[in-house]
Order: structure tokens, then sequence, then C-alpha cells
């Protein structure tokens, strides 16, 4: 039986995870699960409440698109030149200031990471 995809978002890497361990804790996992579980386990700084209050924040202070957003509490980007990279995929334009700013709410991620 072919599935079909009722509709899609772009979702933060921890989210992800938390979706992956639910449905893995639930019997119902593949092997490819696993190995992405085991990947994201490494790899992802934040919890997903974090990175989805992060996701608001920058939507409502930076009027970003949900895709800009998900890249950057993703990647977690510390340099204004990193994120000028990823903002570059949509010719976004921000000042440095502003891009500082973006740097301190993601610095949120790996405060919490630390912890």
């Amino acid at each position: 039986m072919v599935k079909k995809v009722l509709s899609s978002k772009p979702l933060p890497l921890a989210e992800v995870r938390e979706i992956i361990k639910g449905r893995l804790e639930g019997g119902e996992g593949l092997d490819i699960q696993r190995t992405t579980l085991s990947y994201l386990e490494r790899f992802v700084k934040c919890n997903s409440e974090v990175a989805n209050e992060i996701l608001k924040e920058l939507k409502e202070k930076f009027n970003l698109s949900d895709e800009i957003c998900v890249m950057l509490v993703n990647i977690i980007p510390q340099t204004v030149e990193e994120v000028r990279t990823v903002l570059a995929t949509e010719e976004i334009t921000l000042t440095t200031d502003e891009i500082n700013k973006i740097i301190e709410i993601l610095a949120k991620c790996v405060k919490e990471e630390e912890e």
C-alpha cells in the first residue's frame, strides 16, 4: 500500500529526534530510524522545547521563513558570516547588529546543552 503525504513542514532536528525516539519505544522502528537516531543523538544541540522556542522568537523578531529558522536552529551558526550564508539561500539581508542578535538567540541551545 502506497502512503500519501497529507502535509509537510520543516522540523528542527531536535523534534525529529523526539519523533523517532517515540516510534522506536513503540516498537515500530526500522534500521534506518535507529541509524538516524544515533546520528541525531550525536549532533543535535538542544531539546525540542528550546528549539521550538527559538524558532518562534526568530520568526517574530526577524520575520524569517520557517525553512530559514529551522536551518538556523539545526546548524547553530556562531559567526556573522555563517548566518549570512544561511540567509543567502533566500536572499535575505539583515544588518550586522540583527545577525548578532540571531547568534545570541541561537546561543540558548548551546547554553542549554552545557547544563
